[in-house]
């Protein structure tokens, strides 16, 4: 499996993973020393990831699905729409950004955000 394949596999997983709420099978994903870029901050390490995912990310209701991707070497973005029951009519637009290590482990996730439909 060629480096874009294991990131876009690893992208997949991700939304797989948050979607049916298995922390331990998002945490497999991450390197042991994986930093996540977020709106709400920069969380390093295992560790904190953990804290992030399985303290706010996983009580979520919010379902993913994934719109628009491309993966080139080691890296694989995706468009993801989130939606909320709480929310259904206010879709949340993010561009996740995965970049895996050789082994297919992402090393950095970097996720940038767009609240609002443009259409």
């Amino acid at each position: 499996m060629s480096l874009a394949e294991k990131a876009r596999a690893a992208a997949h997983t991700y939304v797989a993973c948050i979607n049916s709420k298995n922390l331990d099978g998002l945490l497999a994903i991450f390197a042991e020393d994986a930093e996540l870029v977020h709106p709400f901050g920069v969380f390093a390490g295992k560790a904190k990831l953990v804290e992030f995912y399985g303290g706010l990310i996983m009580h979520a209701d919010t379902q993913l699905t994934v719109g628009r991707e491309s993966a080139e070497n080691n890296i694989c973005v995706v468009e993801v729409v989130g939606v909320s029951p709480q929310a259904p009519d206010k879709a949340q637009y993010a561009i996740d950004l995965f970049e895996v290590n050789e082994q297919g482990l992402v090393k950095n996730l970097s996720i940038y955000y767009r609240n609002f439909d443009l259409k």
